[in-house]
């Protein structure tokens, strides 16, 4: 889990991260954006879902920032767990990264 805080705090401010029993909950803030992250962490089927919720319909730079975390997270957790699968759902959307 240090590690993971270690390269959202890279992008982001994070104000909670609590693991519940589903999933793991990182609550985040973009100063330069002005913008709340929400993501969350789990796994199902041998897949790792990574869920992310945050305003970037009009907000260009936090889109990228978040994908950018999430791919940088995925990378991690693929070295650390061997999970090959991965999922990135944002904003309910699954996205390819």
């Amino acid at each position: 889990m240090e590690e993971i805080k270690r390269i959202v705090q890279k992008e982001l401010f994070i104000k909670g991260i609590e693991p519940t029993y589903e999933y793991l909950f990182i609550h985040c803030f973009s100063k330069i954006q002005k913008g709340t992250v929400y993501y969350h962490l789990f796994t199902d089927n041998d897949t790792l879902i990574i869920r992310c919720y945050a305003r970037v319909f009009d907000n260009l730079g936090l889109s990228v920032t978040i994908r950018s975390i999430v791919k940088n997270v995925f990378e991690y957790l693929k070295n650390q767990t061997g999970l090959e699968n991965t999922i990135y759902i944002e904003n309910g959307v699954e996205m390819r990264i």
